[in-house]
């Protein structure tokens, strides 16, 4: 099995679903190859002759590349860290490929501005004519050399993001055209959405032999032929190796690791979980600290990163008795047993570096009718616990939700400011309605992109709180309070909250 990660997403560590769905076939007996085009294809542009630039610093930068792609040892100052990332992506746009296409492309995304991944047209005419992505000359390349040797008689290519999506389409479509024998599925977070959402995806059937939503690795183990044999652990294959894939773009070591899939709590109101309905399931907490144990004599991290919706109670204990060989960090809700300080305290001797946590509002009616279940007395206390145990924290926070007015807007925005001094990192969006929410019914909604595979939908705000008055709001009233502007300006540009764990604050 040929496993592909479509460019273009963050390339600072590994797939962490290649690794589970890897793991899976693994144990049941199929040889598995991993291919990270995130990581691949930003390289290999990256590698690309320059393009017709006058500009001199574009120039140097392009002769500096070995050094400018080796992130490590950046994250020790925080105005150095910056530096480098802003010298990758003037490395990226010197590229001639890009000059050429107009693209707009990241270590993060990439956007074609001739075509959406939101018009199921587009990722059918990318399926049709692969050789017009910007990255065909990789892949067409790099996937020719793995499945001519004749090993491989499945393809698996998982999207997660939109910035994915029309690559993906073009792998999937050049490998039908050439290799019309390989049976390929596609999968991913994406791919899930739009499966479970209201548009009409009969479409993607016609360009693979499988399309898999929710739960994967018995799924594609079946696939393959095979028999499933339990999930395995989760498999790198050579993906550390620099001298096939490259080197991540980060710092440090990253080992991403997931201890479940879904969402425990799966009541607010405004989440796609609510309206998707995965199912939440979790690796056992014993078998999360064995696994950890062999992974991390395998590969040596100094980061480990819980890509859990949320890091749950039971194994935050064990976290907490057997800390892993590694420092960590991930998602975590607001618990009570973190009111406790010496609980906090134990979380850093364990190796917590930092937790992201979404609080949404500051407003605890608006908390309410979102059904968050958290309470801002508790979060007050945990706030301040965290920073005492030395426990980064990136906080996320919301506006524009039904729920709320601009009153309750400010009310956030001074509950944040009061503690200020206990958050290291700040993220701050407007509200978007996802295309199933309930609470779409009874509000008046509109086309929010254009495309019919859209998962998010404007509506005209009960309150009067609409879009253009949250960004009035956000610019005059948020943005330019001191306190906060110098949390805003902490965010690690492009990898955000990928590396906030690792610099300095």
């Amino acid at each position: 099995m040929l496993l592909i990660h479509p460019p273009q997403v963050r390339n600072c560590e590994p797939p962490v679903a290649l690794t589970r769905l890897a793991g899976a076939l693994k144990e049941a007996g199929e040889e598995v190859t991993l291919v990270d085009g995130a990581l691949e294809g930003f390289l290999w542009l990256c590698s690309q002759p320059p393009g017709d630039t006058e500009d001199p610093q574009a120039r140097l930068v392009r002769r500096k590349k070995d050094r400018i792609l080796n992130m490590e040892g950046s994250a020790c100052s925080r105005d150095r860290y910056i530096k480098q990332v802003s010298d990758i992506k003037r490395l990226a746009a010197t590229a001639k490929p890009v000059t050429d296409k107009d693209c707009h492309l990241t270590p993060a995304d990439f956007q074609d501005p001739g075509r959406s991944p939101l018009k199921s047209e587009d990722l059918i005419l990318s399926w049709k004519r692969p050789e017009e992505d910007l990255f065909y000359p990789w892949f067409s390349r790099r996937i020719a050399e793995l499945l001519e040797k004749g090993v491989h008689s499945h393809v698996g290519i998982s999207i997660g993001y939109l910035s994915q999506a029309l690559t993906g389409m073009a792998i999937c479509g050049f490998i039908k055209k050439q290799f019309p024998r390989i049976k390929i599925q596609l999968g991913g977070g994406l791919i899930n959405s739009w499966v479970k959402g209201p548009s009409d995806t009969r479409f993607l059937s016609r360009l693979a032999d499988g399309i898999q939503s929710g739960e994967g690795e018995k799924n594609i183990v079946e696939f393959t032929g095979r028999v499933y044999c339990g999930p395995g652990l989760p498999f790198f294959g050579d993906l550390y190796n620099p001298s096939i894939h490259g080197k991540y773009l980060s710092p440090v070591k990253i080992l991403p690791y997931a201890a479940s899939t879904g969402c425990s709590w799966k009541r607010c109101t405004f989440c796609s979980e609510n309206w998707e309905d995965n199912a939440y399931c979790e690796v056992p907490p014993a078998r999360v600290e064995k696994e950890l144990k062999a992974l991390c004599t395998e590969h040596k991290p100094d980061l480990i990163h819980f890509c859990d919706s949320e890091i749950s109670r039971q194994l935050l204990q064990v976290l907490l008795k057997r800390p892993p060989d590694a420092d960590w960090y991930g998602f975590s809700r607001f618990i009570p047993e973190m009111t406790g300080a010496a609980y906090c305290r134990k979380l850093a001797a364990s190796g917590c570096r930092m937790l992201c946590m979404g609080l949404e509002s500051g407003d605890q009616d608006v908390l309410d009718s979102l059904k968050k279940g958290i309470n801002l007395e508790q979060v007050s206390i945990i706030l301040k616990n965290l920073k005492d145990a030395g426990i980064k924290t990136f906080i996320y926070i919301m506006f524009g939700t039904p729920a709320e007015d601009r009153t309750a807007a400010f009310r956030t925005r001074d509950f944040v400011l009061s503690h200020s001094a206990y958050i290291d990192y700040l993220n701050v969006s407007i509200f978007n309605m996802p295309v199933g929410s309930e609470e779409a019914l009874n509000l008046k909604t509109r086309s929010f992109y254009e495309g019919d595979l859209a998962l998010y939908r404007e509506f005209v705000h009960p309150a009067g709180w609409n879009r253009g008055e949250i960004r009035e709001f956000l610019s005059r009233e948020f943005k330019k309070v001191p306190a906060l502007r110098e949390i805003l300006k902490r965010t690690p540009p492009v990898f955000t909250s990928s590396h906030a764990a690792l610099l300095p604050v």
